[in-house]
């Protein structure tokens, strides 16, 4: 690398692209690490600055900074910023085309750019890195680091191999960001990159003008109470709830009260979400009822009040969430309901969320059983997840852990099924090739199947039928939608992996293990819920308790949390688990004569009735029956063992 950027250089930047005269908290500490030719953890609450912390040193390293983030709309969110700052940035995602990626690749080759944001999932895959090959990569910069942790309240499996493949690519230093790690998860962090604990710098979680109050309240007293905390907060706000129905039911509502409020979940299409997203920005819609789908994406620094309608699942999600409100600095109030139901209604979430040992089986037995050494085999992640009705972020986390053991290697993915809607006649799509092309195209045309008004590629199919190898057609029909001549939508995800040839094969201890990883999930996010329920209980300053939580430490009270302000400790009422009535008997054993493959097994049953959702159930389209959730208010062991009986 080149002489070390001067402290002059460095002010100079900083004010010419940024239009900022000096650093805040930590950020100058964190910059000066890394040109020192440190990695390092940056944990700094919301709103304080981590982007600067990468955003900075790329403009002073030669070669490349890639930067990964967790949400396209958070990547397209920050280039577009970079880039009216005249900084080269650039992001490669799921929604661009492949002659926009090339078009990046281009710049990346030309040294025109500085940063480069990415998902985990593209950095895992090796025709991402191929194309780097050569490249000089001076900075990965890991935004919301927490998901690198089993034990971090946001895991997600493609966030595990980043250490690997930062070690495959020779990257020299790592930033690794985060809002909300405890000592373990940092402990974590600072394992996997190789980082020094006197390289972790922490900016504290404490923001004075967020002001922070529970109230202690019973299931039937929320909406009223609801409405009478609104009228008295300013807006906008947002209102977290646990389900998606809730999100529903509370908007509506809120809505036929005169409050201008959409709902927000993952249940809805992408184009509803942006549609909120967006009026929520320009304040068109005033309040936003969301599942915790909602808020990491979002860069709206006047939200004025943040609340909890149900107990959140762990200090760290309720941290984050409440870190959204006030990022202008102005006073912000954040509300928690504490209900005693809402216990109940987490650890049956986890209960649901657990994968079953033998769904845990079934599907190493399906994938290990068929592979053979040294070759690749092909797996639909989606179609894996329904027959096994496992959620795909637990089977993502299975395949993470094979791959980490070097039992299995991913190799890249394909699209197995296009749909294509002609836009001219094929024989003025034909016009202009050669004869064995034009051959070609007329016999993918024959064979392709005819349905409302599409052509249905069954590329494999097809490749039997015709001669014509996948690889072909896809080649052939991605340049007819590249000249015009069709519209495309690929389909049918297969992402291809190798069985390693060092794994001796043997299935039951990797069985075993996998297992025991989920129970021991399990135990921990129990934990968790209890740490929520300490810290509703707790008899000092909320801003203190949050601190010592996340490993710092508040010298003095806050002075504006509930409990600084005189209020009493809260207990957390209990709550008389409502009796079955016999009609919900008579649904549910309606419900079970009815032989649904979804719900064959009594834990599958247990599931649906409790409102855990499941992906053979939302296949089958049988979460939108009144069955649904009945018995959600039942803790989920009870109901199983009733169902066993």
């Amino acid at each position: 690398m080149s002489t070390r950027p001067s402290h002059e250089e460095i002010h100079r930047t900083m004010r010419e692209f940024f239009g900022i005269s000096s650093f805040r908290g930590q950020q100058q500490a964190v910059v000066e690490a890394l040109l020192d030719g440190h990695s390092a953890l940056a944990v700094f609450p919301t709103g304080a600055g981590k982007s600067l912390c990468y955003q900075l040193p790329a403009l002073l390293f030669p070669g490349l900074t890639i930067v990964v983030s967790p949400l396209i709309a958070l990547m397209k969110d920050q280039v577009e910023k970079l880039r009216s700052l005249r900084i080269d940035a650039a992001r490669i995602d799921s929604t661009l085309s492949e002659e926009d990626v090339e078009a990046v690749f281009a710049q990346i080759r030309n040294g025109d750019l500085s940063l480069l944001y990415v998902s985990p999932e593209r950095l895992a895959a090796s025709s991402f890195r191929k194309q780097l090959k050569g490249i000089t990569i001076s900075l990965l910069a890991i935004d919301e680091a927490h998901c690198i942790s089993e034990w971090g309240h946001n895991f997600r499996p493609d966030y595990l191999k980043i250490s690997r493949l930062a070690h495959k690519l020779k990257i020299p230093r790592i930033l690794a960001l985060t809002a909300t790690a405890t000592r373990k998860v940092a402990g974590e962090i600072r394992k996997g990159f190789r980082i020094r604990q006197d390289h972790q710098f922490h900016s504290g979680t404490h923001r004075p003008n967020l002001h922070i109050t529970v109230t202690s309240c019973s299931s039937r007293e929320k909406d009223d109470l609801l409405l009478e905390k609104l009228r008295s907060r300013a807006t906008p706000a947002i209102v977290y709830a646990a389900t998606r129905n809730d999100t529903e039911r509370i908007a509506t509502m809120l809505h036929k009260q005169g409050f201008a409020t959409r709902a927000y979940h993952a249940g809805l299409t992408a184009e509803m979400r942006s549609l909120t997203q967006e009026s929520f920005m320009r304040g068109t819609t005033s309040i936003v009822v969301a599942t915790i789908a909602f808020g990491m994406g979002i860069d709206k620094a006047d939200i004025r009040t943040i609340i909890h309608y149900h107990l959140p699942k762990c200090i760290e999600g309720y941290s984050q969430e409440i870190g959204r409100a006030g990022r202008d600095g102005s006073t912000s109030h954040c509300e928690l309901f504490a209900c005693g139901s809402d216990t109940k209604l987490l650890e049956n979430h986890i209960h649901g969320a657990t994968p079953s040992p033998q769904s845990i089986k079934n599907l190493l037995d399906r994938i290990l059983r068929l592979a053979r050494p040294g070759k690749a085999f092909a797996i639909s992640p989606y179609e894996l997840s329904t027959s096994n009705d496992m959620r795909e972020e637990s089977l993502r986390t299975i395949l993470a852990y094979l791959e980490l053991d070097d039992i299995i290697q991913r190799a890249g993915s394909y699209h197995c099924y296009f749909r294509v809607k002609p836009l001219r006649p094929l024989d003025r799509i034909v016009a202009g090739y050669a004869a064995k092309e034009k051959n070609r195209i007329r016999a993918l045309f024959a064979a392709a199947e005819s349905a409302y008004g599409s052509l249905h590629f069954k590329l494999y199919e097809i490749a039997e039928s015709t001669g014509i190898e996948r690889e072909t057609s896809t080649e052939i029909i991605r340049a007819l939608a590249d000249a015009g001549d069709i519209r495309l939508e690929q389909r049918g995800l297969r992402e291809v992996y190798f069985l390693q040839k060092s794994w001796d094969g043997n299935i039951p201890p990797v069985i075993d293990a996998i297992t025991q990883r989920f129970e021991s999930r399990a135990c921990f996010e129990f934990e968790r819920i209890r740490a929520v329920t300490q810290y509703v209980e707790s008899r000092t300053c909320r801003a203190q308790v949050l601190g010592r939580y996340f490993g710092s430490k508040l010298d003095a009270p806050c002075g504006t949390c509930d409990l600084c302000l005189g209020a009493k400790t809260i207990k957390i009422r209990s709550e008389a688990i409502p009796p079955i009535p016999d009609h919900e008997w008579q649904l549910m054993r309606a419900l079970r004569n009815e032989n649904h493959a979804c719900l064959a097994t009594p834990r599958q049953l247990a599931r649906y009735l409790c409102g855990i959702s499941s992906p053979a159930a939302y296949q089958a389209r049988l979460q939108q029956r009144e069955e649904f959730g009945i018995w959600q208010q039942q803790p989920f062991p009870e109901v199983l063992a009733m169902l066993l009986a």
